[in-house]
């Protein structure tokens, strides 16, 4: 069986300047993952986000750790991202991580439950199932 070798980084640049274009403030975060070697390392696709919401399962990439990036690409409606990730064993408890208006994208790495269960992330759409992109990048285990 091959293996992959993967790396990830993100990237952004955010500018506040005035009414006279005058530069006030500049941020360019990114962010590079240590390379990771493995036979399931890499997710990628395209889900419906429905009215009652539809899940991703971000365990079948990794169950310890998953770098996720996910991108509205509806040209009218936002998304709404939840995780729903388990905490000491208990059920999983829905947390409100992103409103994408369409064209927006959310990127985050999310620490999962060891055994797999209750980590996924929920999309949801105000109106009839608006589509976003994904990426699952699975990460070192701690």
């Amino acid at each position: 069986m091959a293996t992959m070798h993967t790396t990830f980084t993100a990237s952004g640049s955010f500018t506040l300047t005035d009414e006279n274009g005058v530069n006030i403030f500049s941020y360019s975060p990114s962010f590079t993952t240590l390379p990771n070697t493995s036979a399931k390392a890499l997710y990628a696709g395209e889900h419906l986000a429905a009215t009652a919401g539809s899940e991703i399962a971000l365990a079948e990439v990794n169950d310890d750790r998953v770098y996720t990036f996910i991108k509205n690409v509806d040209n009218d409606y936002p998304v709404e991202v939840e995780a729903s990730l388990s905490e000491g064993g208990g059920s999983p408890a829905p947390k409100e991580m992103a409103d994408l208006n369409p064209g927006e994208c959310f990127f985050s790495p999310m620490e999962l439950n060891g055994d797999g269960s209750g980590n996924s992330l929920k999309v949801t759409s105000a109106t009839a199932a608006q589509k976003v992109q994904y990426l699952l990048c699975g990460a070192i285990d701690n």
